[in-house]
């Protein structure tokens, strides 16, 4: 079964300092290209969801993103004493220095830059990788299981066109002996009318040298095709053997369709004749076709 590269999931997962949301994107590429965006509390994890992604998606550019929704208790209250006490002395002092009147409030202190702040909770980093884990697998299971479903579609369509390709080989197949058959008779002509302007009556022998350097013209227009038949017919049947095996097979496709490519190019050279060259274009067109489906397959 093919698997397209091509898929989308998503995760929510609550934990105790709010929640976590993470969507992962995969895209075709030739290589594992990834893209890994994080809040900077989490960083120390980056590595760690690389190996994850790497392992359970293999190839393909994909990017993950997490959002973190951080809970009211994650940003705790915190008084600086210290500085708090030194604002006050001072003011006590100035109030004296200059006969003010009126009352110092704790209202009025915690307005001062620095008396009063907010410090992030200390984040347990084996919980919290254990829940990020979690969301993380369950958001690459939904990748996995988009590029099956995209994959399914792919083999569907390439295998229409494979079967497609098969007809349009037979016919060249059944063309085959026809345009023998016209090559050899107009080999023959050819060598009949070598054999009269070789004036046989009149020099009693036949101009050897002449005969000979003809014949690989005439041999050139009735090339045998069979040996293209049957290399193409191998190919495709290699390449049907892949679509419908379970491994990851995307390259080795690739491989086949140029060879493919490459057969049926020797063919249409060889055959030498309109209506095969007519489905030689059409078969290009399809393994064209072909080619731009699997750069998606895995």
């Amino acid at each position: 079964m093919l698997q397209s590269m091509t898929g989308f999931g998503s995760a929510e997962v609550c934990f105790k300092f709010g929640y976590f949301l993470i969507e992962i994107q995969s895209l075709n590429s030739r290589f594992c290209d990834i893209v890994v965006k994080l809040p900077s509390e989490l960083s120390m994890f980056e590595i760690r969801l690389r190996k994850l992604i790497e392992k359970k998606l293999v190839r393909g550019r994909i990017s993950f993103f997490l959002k973190w929704t951080k809970s009211d208790d994650f940003q705790l209250p915190r008084i600086n004493k210290t500085l708090a006490k030194i604002y006050s002395d001072r003011l006590k002092l100035l109030k004296k220095e200059l006969k003010l009147s009126g009352v110092l409030d704790i209202q009025t202190l915690v307005r001062f830059d620095g008396v009063m702040y907010t410090e992030d909770a200390k984040i347990q980093e084996k919980k919290v990788w254990a829940d990020l884990e979690k969301g993380t697998n369950k958001a690459l299971n939904g990748v996995n299981l988009m590029r099956m479903k995209e994959g399914t579609l792919l083999q569907k369509s390439i295998i229409k066109y494979i079967n497609s390709i098969k007809r349009n080989v037979k016919k060249i197949e059944n063309r085959q002996p026809i345009v023998l058959r016209k090559s050899r008779e107009k080999l023959v002509k050819n060598i009949k009318e070598t054999l009269k302007s070789a004036n046989i009556d009149a020099l009693g022998a036949i101009d050897k040298e002449k005969l000979l350097s003809r014949l690989p013209i005439y041999a050139t227009n009735c090339a045998d095709i069979s040996e293209e038949i049957t290399r193409i017919r191998s190919h495709i049947h290699q390449f049907l053997s892949l679509v419908n095996s379970s491994k990851i097979t995307g390259r080795n496709l690739d491989f086949i369709v140029q060879e493919l490519n490459r057969e049926i190019n020797t063919l249409g050279s060889k055959a030498n004749d309109v209506i095969i060259a007519r489905e030689v274009i059409t078969i290009k067109n399809k393994l064209e076709k072909i080619k731009e489906q699997i750069q998606n397959v895995l």
